[in-house]
């Protein structure tokens, strides 16, 4: 058994379709196995590329249905041919135009495998609320310099998160 945490919830596979759809959050997600946002980033980055990359290993296709990756793979390769043809010919207007084709291949592959994260970013350690907020315990925690450490470790560990 693998030693991903994430990987070893019972319902891994369900979590990771709510965070691909933008139903949950990395950070809900570790909620509820109950593991810091780091360890779901980390699988996330890590652990779900691999799975993609084995399902989107092309098979040959089943009479009258179409797999979308073994028709991207060919399509691609016929976009290259009409490529390097239209250099080779000095065709501007259709390299051109193959090379407009090209970058909707590589875009609609990058979204399929995953490499392309179209999700807004927000990084909540600069939101003025947040700051305020940090102020304040920080402040409230002067007397107890033992509590006022163990909070500045925490801020510290949730901006590392933050960065993965």
């Amino acid at each position: 058994m693998t030693q991903c945490t994430f990987c070893n919830y019972r319902d891994a596979a369900i979590l990771e379709g709510k965070i691909a759809t933008k139903q949950i959050t990395q950070a809900q997600a570790a909620k509820i196995i109950g593991c810091n946002k780091s360890t779901v980033s980390r699988h996330m980055g890590n652990c779900v590329p691999k799975k993609i990359a084995e399902w989107m290993r092309p098979e040959p296709a089943k009479e009258e249905t179409l797999n979308v990756v073994n028709a991207l793979i060919t399509s691609h390769a016929k976009t290259v041919e009409i490529l390097e043809d239209s250099l080779a010919e000095g065709d501007r207007k259709t390299a051109l135009m193959a090379l407009q084709t090209e970058i909707r291949q590589l875009e609609l592959t990058a979204k399929l495998t995953g490499q392309l994260n179209e999700a807004p970013q927000m990084n909540i350690l600069m939101h003025p609320e947040f700051m305020k907020l940090k102020q304040i315990m920080i402040k409230t925690l002067e007397p107890f310099p033992d509590a006022r450490l163990k909070l500045s470790e925490a801020l510290i560990e949730i901006a590392s998160d933050e960065r993965e």
